[in-house]
C-alpha cells in the first residue's frame, strides 16, 4: 500500500506563519530526499501556493515530480486564489479525483 499526502496550507501549523513555513518548507526537502516516496502529494486551499511560481518549495516538489510522485493542485482552489495560471509544478486536479484518491485502497497522511 502506498500513501498519499494531502496538503491543505502552505504552512505547517498555524500560530506563527513564519514558524510554519520555515516548518513546511523542512517538510517538503525531507520527503523529496525520502527514500520511500507517496504515490502523490496533492495541494488543497493555501496548500496550492506551494505549487505556484515564486514558491521556495518548487526545487523539492519538482524532484518529487521527476521521482515519479503525482503532484496535483485543487482547480477550483487555484481559481480562487487567482492562481491557475501560476501552477509552477504538477498538474490541476478536481473534487472527484480527491475523493477517488481518499476512497482508493492508499493511506492518505494529512498535513497543514
Amino acid at each position: 500500500m502506498s500513501k498519499r499526502i494531502l496538503i491543505t496550507s502552505d504552512t505547517l501549523g498555524s500560530s506563527d506563519k513564519e514558524l510554519g513555513a520555515i516548518l513546511m518548507r523542512s517538510f517538503l526537502v525531507s520527503l523529496a530526499h525520502e527514500e520511500q516516496r507517496p504515490a502523490a502529494v496533492m495541494f488543497v486551499n493555501d496548500g496550492v501556493r506551494l505549487a505556484c511560481e515564486g514558491s521556495d518549495a518548487l526545487d523539492e516538489l519538482r524532484m518529487l515530480a521527476e521521482a515519479g510522485v503525482t503532484l496535483r493542485a485543487c482547480g477550483t482552489c487555484l481559481k480562487h486564489f487567482g492562481l491557475t495560471d501560476a501552477l509552477a509544478v504538477g498538474e490541476a486536479g478536481d473534487m472527484p479525483s480527491l475523493v477517488a484518491a481518499a476512497c482508493g485502497p492508499d493511506a492518505i497522511v494529512t498535513i497543514g
